[in-house]
């Protein structure tokens, strides 16, 4: 009995022992899915890491830098334990920072660690101790790293470096980012904007090497060492999308430049050193000193492009769109086209932009804001005293011009184009005006008012050149004086014009007189014409008459003398033809035969016309009958010669 129960004592124990065996067996393997990456500790049974050290070697005690890829492993469970964490995901528009919880210290002056190669991150034991223990090589620093992690999934040991997910850098359009370096080297003296690295000769690379790109600030280890400087960087980004290391660059994003048409940009350079300065005492000031004198001295000088020296450029910049950085150059905005300066009633002194100034401190993007520029000057009202006592206020337009090859010389004399008319401008004028005033009546000053336009351009355009400041025009709009000159002045000039329309109208009475006359005259012009019309008609018809006359006698004339030796001609063939007839028939023949020619042509009559007879009384009928036919025959010449021609009047 005794030794049955010791047997199955011993069952149950190897069975335990058994189970537990396996559970531990069981326990000690460890499954890394392909999101995880394993992390192993060990616990136990190894070295001491040194002081000072975080993160273990294989053979120290404490969390290892190696990693556990994705699949099955066993370990001892009471030595190691195993930590599986998710793998690093960086977005498509974002970037990994990286801090490493280990590693070597960060040299003396430097902020990041340098980046080594240890496949980005995901070879801690590369990063802590080389690749190759028995070859020296550059480890990694602990604490923030230059390098970043670029879009995709990388298996870290998060144990070994703490990774943020940070946006990558984005400038958007119509701006530029504007670069300031967190790490290098320090500045040299004197400068504000960082140089290039190879604008300073004698200083090579910080790494001895030959210099490689940055590639627009985006491998920040080229950047180091290349031998870049911390602070204000010339380059600026362009729009677009970058991934730069926050931790080493600190982006802004600033406006585009813009100048409009009719302006240039004055740039006030930032870069290089400081100018050396004269270290003498100032010269004394001059017993007359004019507007003559030198008006840029030695820190007024305006630079050219070429120099690395901070100043002012000389050549402007012209009307568009620049990627200007705003931290190398401060842009003055000068207007040259037309710049109208008023002095009108109810102008202000100075808007409130005038009182900005526009001065180095002012932010680029108020200095290149588009405006008119006749918004810039506007003045009250130029208020002058005449000669006679009378307050005149008198509006006052100028216009002026400034040569884009001027621009830099009034940024370096006055500072901006505003400073320019209440220094100069201003003053000018309002002396100007008043000095004419106190010279002239008030009447005077009103009426040479061309006279005094004239003068004041005049002497505008001859102390304006002295400071490259072109006049062109200069306009009195209105001159406003006091109402009892006016009044006075009114009532004079009534009298005037009433003198002046009293002589006019005694003037229109005498020529009314002399209208009358020749309106008198005028009336009796056409009896005068058609008397003088009747005289010629009467001449002309008395002379055609004559003429007419003198054609009738001459014509009669000539028909008489035609009809004559008609008659002689046909008289000589008649003869002729008698005597031819009378040769042949006789003389008493032919005499017969012409007489019988005579009657058969009823030219003679042998009858005659009327025959009156009685048979009652032979001798008294006789005689009755013959005085009948003698009337009756007159009657009938009567008629006949009413037939051949008019009768005369009364018949």
């Amino acid at each position: 009995m005794n030794e049955v129960g010791t047997v199955s004592l011993l069952y149950v124990g190897i069975a335990i022992g058994g189970f537990v065996l396996a559970i531990f067996l069981l326990s000690g393997f460890k499954f890394i899915p392909d999101d995880r990456v394993g992390i192993p500790t060990r616990k136990m049974f190894g070295k001491q890491m040194p002081p000072g050290r975080v993160i273990a070697r294989r053979n120290e005690v404490g969390v290892q830098a190696r990693k556990l890829m994705p699949g099955l492993y066993w370990f001892i469970p009471i030595i190691w334990k195993v930590e599986r964490v998710p793998v690093t995901v960086i977005g498509a528009q974002q970037i990994g920072v990286v801090e490493a919880i280990d590693g070597e210290p960060i040299p003396m002056g430097r902020l990041l660690g340098d980046e080594v190669e240890c496949d980005s991150y995901q070879d801690a034991e590369a990063f802590l101790f080389g690749r190759d223990p028995n070859r020296p090589a550059p480890r990694g620093k602990k604490g923030p790293q230059i390098g970043i992690l670029r879009p995709g999934v990388y298996r870290i040991n998060t144990r070994v470096f703490r990774v943020q997910n940070r946006p990558a850098t984005q400038v958007t359009e119509e701006h530029i980012g504007v670069i300031v370096a967190a790490d290098g080297r320090p500045l040299p003296p004197g400068f504000l904007i960082a140089p290039r690295p190879e604008e300073l000769e004698g200083l090579p690379p910080a790494s001895g090497q030959p210099r490689r790109s940055h590639n627009f600030f985006q491998d920040g280890q080229a950047f180091v060492e290349n031998g870049g400087y911390r602070g204000p960087q010339l380059d600026s980004l362009q729009p677009g999308q970058y991934y730069i290391n926050p931790l080493l660059f600190e982006v802004s994003e600033f406006p585009i430049v813009e100048i409009p048409p009719g302006y240039v940009a004055v740039l006030r350079s930032n870069i290089g050193q400081e100018l050396v300065r004269d270290k003498s005492l100032p010269q004394g000031i001059a017993q007359s000193p004019d507007l003559q004198q030198q008006i840029h001295e030695r820190e007024e000088v305006v630079l050219n492009a070429e120099k690395l020296e901070r100043g002012i450029w000389r050549e402007p910049v012209a009307p568009g769109k620049y990627n200007l950085n705003p931290l190398a150059f401060s842009a003055f905005l000068v207007p040259t086209s037309a710049v109208t300066i008023d002095w009108a009633a109810g102008a202000e002194i100075r808007t409130e932009k005038h009182e900005r100034g526009r001065g180095p401190a002012e932010p680029p993007t108020e200095e290149m804001e588009s405006k008119k520029a006749t918004e810039f000057f506007k003045f009250s009202q130029l208020t002058v005293t005449s000669k006679d006592g009378f307050k005149l206020e008198v509006d006052v337009r100028l216009i002026i011009r400034i040569r884009p090859q001027h621009a830099a010389f009034i940024i370096a004399r006055f500072g901006s184009v505003a400073n320019l008319i209440e220094q100069i401008v201003h003053p000018l004028i309002d002396s100007s005006f008043r000095n004419n005033a106190g010279e002239k009546k008030a009447i005077d000053f009103i009426q040479q008012r061309t006279a005094l336009q004239k003068d004041a351009l005049e002497k505008a355009r001859e102390e304006f050149d002295k400071y490259h400041v072109e006049a062109q025009n200069l306009l009195i709009a209105y001159i406003s004086v006091d109402q009892s000159l006016l009044d006075t002045q009114t009532l004079k000039e009534i009298a005037i014009q009433q003198q002046e329309q009293y002589q006019q109208q005694a003037r229109a009475q005498e020529e009314r007189i002399e209208v009358e006359e020749k309106t008198a005259r005028a009336n009796k012009q056409k009896d005068v014409i058609d008397a003088k019309l009747s005289i010629d008609i009467n001449t002309d018809m008395a002379q055609a008459a004559i003429e007419k006359a003198k054609g009738d006698r001459d014509a009669t004339k000539i028909r008489a003398e035609g009809d004559a030796q008609r008659e002689i001609q046909v008289g000589q063939g008649i003869a002729s033809a008698y005597e031819a007839q009378a040769r042949v028939v006789g003389p008493e023949r032919l005499a017969l035969i012409r007489v019988m020619e005579q009657v058969a042509a009823g030219k003679i009559r042998i009858t005659p016309d009327f025959l009156v007879t009685s048979g009652n009384d032979q001798n008294g009928g006789t005689l009755w009958n013959a005085w009948l036919a003698t009337m009756m025959a007159q009657q009938g010449k009567a008629m006949t010669s009413v037939g051949d021609k008019p009768a005369a009047p009364g018949t």
